[in-house]
């Protein structure tokens, strides 16, 4: 059986993929229902703020994500399947077709909800101010880009351990370890050096642990912001993400972008040169 297809096979043969896309679809049906309550409290709710909220409700989506992917990452974790795979293809096309199979499915799954959004909330909700498809663009490359470093960390993580729990364990504690410090660590600056009234969206203007963190490949994901950016937001020159309002800057995380760029190949030539010395 040709590797892309086995792969998909046993994704999709287990509750793994189909819990993975029921978790978007509901990301998606979520972000409409809340928006129709928002829509009957209150006026001028468009389909844009139905794109934020998919956004921020498919953050659980790409949790389970990272797990599915990282376990299917560690296949040196289970000898049987180890076996099987390595006596039959090489290591650089497993590692191939796994890191291109899962960075296409999250992709489509991801903007699979979103356009799903996008399409039912032009129907149900404002649809005047429409979105702005330079800013989307620019958005989605970022997003690739972002999603590329996600891919590299992963199988960088999955080359530390054999075991697919301590690889999964790893991963979350660098995804969402480091947002959990960095955060911390603001608030105790801005609490010693008198600061903390100031607002959260100028935090990373006057903090210096803000400032670095702004290089951390991960930031790059604020730039899903440019995905939603109206023709309004163009106008007030802002854009929002998360409650948060940002300035409208196509060098928005510019920092991270180069970090991404980076680091990317680093992580992943690194991980290939652990998987390849590995022994059956």
């Amino acid at each position: 059986m040709n590797l892309w297809r086995m792969e998909l096979f046993h994704l999709f043969r287990s509750w793994r993929g189909w819990t993975l896309l029921g978790i978007f679809v509901l990301a998606s049906v979520l972000s409409i229902v809340v928006g129709i309550f928002i829509e009957r409290a209150t006026s001028g709710f468009s389909y844009a703020d139905a794109l934020e909220l998919y956004m921020t409700c498919s953050i659980v989506g790409i949790l389970i994500f990272v797990g599915i992917a990282v376990s299917s990452l560690s296949f040196d974790g289970n000898r049987d399947s180890s076996i099987f795979l390595r006596t039959r293809f090489s290591m650089k096309q497993i590692l191939l077709t796994k890191l291109v199979v899962y960075f296409l499915l999250s992709a489509i799954l991801y903007f699979g909800g979103f356009f799903t959004t996008w399409i039912s909330g032009q129907i149900l909700f404002d649809s005047s101010d429409t979105i702005s498809l330079n800013w989307f663009l620019w958005g989605l490359f970022l997003f690739l880009i972002a999603h590329l470093f996600y891919m590299a960390l992963m199988i960088f993580t999955s080359s530390i351990f054999r075991g697919s729990v301590a690889s999964v364990l790893l991963t979350l504690a660098v995804y969402l370890g480091i947002p959990m410090i960095g955060f911390t660590l603001v608030t105790v600056e801005l609490l010693m050096r008198g600061l903390i009234e100031t607002p959260p969206v100028e935090w990373e203007n006057v903090s210096y642990v803000a400032k670095l963190l702004l290089w951390w490949p991960a930031a790059l994901s604020d730039a899903q912001t440019f995905l939603s950016v109206t023709q309004s937001d163009i106008a007030n020159g802002m854009a929002n993400y998360f409650g948060q309002s940002y300035k409208l800057d196509p060098h928005f995380r510019s920092n991270a972008l180069i970090s991404c760029i980076v680091s990317s190949p680093i992580l992943a030539l690194v991980a290939w040169r652990r998987f390849s010395r590995r022994e059956i």
